[in-house]
């Protein structure tokens, strides 16, 4: 019995000494971030700029392994499929992680079980904004003109199933306005045919929209989150006109089920303290991705994203999407 209880305790001596030295030699290799996006694009951006400080933090490389595609899915799936061994992690969209699972039929991975959320980046609404020659200078003047004239008025967005689609489908739903819907596969060149006129309306974070918004091109009408963006203080949210109504886009680092706590938790504590230093700040808001003070908790970021599904959730089925 005695040796038997001494081998137990060995035992537990040997696990513990073990988690404390993989705790104080983490990381010790370069750590992989999958991006669900191709370079350049937004979420891309956001990622190369943080991985920069983060590299430095831990004194590892950070490697950025862009894989877009299928609305997020091939990303977000092949990060689900890594090995939990602390050195792989993605950054989730709220499209990927929060509506996909309520727009895609067998979706390859669960964001509950399959992901622990990590570190919160950025939560801004999604900027309703026009070609500036338009006679459309208000929310009310938007769903006016597309509740007189049906049809007529196109909107830029990035598939009807995705963040951008959903947005719409659901501002058309509450408002009672028809719009014209136009999916592009490069936001970008949505922008810019909103810009030349060829459309009308651009739905998107305000970062991407916000030069052309500067120089005059462009006309903020609304922003869809519960509150004005810092970059855009005068324009009014949609729930100003129209109470209750507020959806965000957002980006979260998460990491394959499994990860080991120590990881998660550096990674947690180093990107907060990122995310609160003041010049780091002021890059994400100056770039209409403004985070919210810190990465949160791993206990608030779980309670998160079960709260944006359910929201998502209401979203899809308002509009009557079915999976697919």
């Amino acid at each position: 019995m005695f040796w038997r209880g001494l081998r137990v305790v060995l035992t537990l001596v040997a696990v513990t000494a073990a988690q404390q030295a993989w705790s104080q030699t983490w990381p010790n290799k370069p750590i992989r971030i999958f991006v669900a996006q191709g370079a350049g694009g937004g979420q891309d951006t956001i990622t190369r700029y943080l991985a920069d400080r983060l590299a430095s933090a831990l004194g590892q490389q950070i490697i950025i392994e862009n894989r877009p595609g299928a609305a997020g899915i091939i990303g977000t799936q092949a990060a689900a499929r890594s090995v939990p061994d602390g050195y792989t992690f993605l950054i989730g969209s709220s499209a990927a992680l929060a509506s996909n699972p309520f727009t895609v039929k067998s979706l390859p991975y669960d964001p509950v079980k399959d992901f622990v959320p990590v570190a919160l980046l950025t939560r801004p609404g999604f900027l309703i904004a026009v070609n500036a020659k338009r006679p459309i200078k208000t929310l009310s003047d938007l769903v006016a003109a597309g509740t007189s004239q049906p049809g007529k008025l196109s909107v830029v967005i990035d598939g009807s199933r995705n963040a951008t689609g959903l947005v719409a489908a659901y501002l058309k739903k509450v408002t009672g306005a028809d719009f014209t819907l136009v999916s592009y596969t490069s936001m970008m060149q949505g922008l810019q045919d909103t810009v030349a006129g060829t459309t009308d309306v651009f739905i998107q974070a305000a970062g991407i929209a916000k030069p052309y918004i500067d120089s005059g091109a462009l006309r903020p009408i609304a922003v869809t989150a519960p509150t004005r963006e810092p970059v855009l203080p005068d324009t009014p949210t949609v729930g100003e006109t129209y109470p209750g109504f507020s959806l965000v886009g957002w980006l979260i680092v998460a990491a394959p089920a499994g990860t080991p706590p120590d990881a998660l938790e550096r990674m947690n504590r180093e990107l907060d303290r990122i995310l609160k230093t003041p010049a780091v700040a002021d890059w994400m808001r100056t770039n209409g991705s403004p985070n919210v003070g810190g990465a949160g908790s791993l206990a608030e970021l779980a309670q998160f994203l079960r709260t944006e599904l359910a929201v998502w959730e209401k979203v899809v089925r308002t509009i009557g999407i079915e999976p697919e």
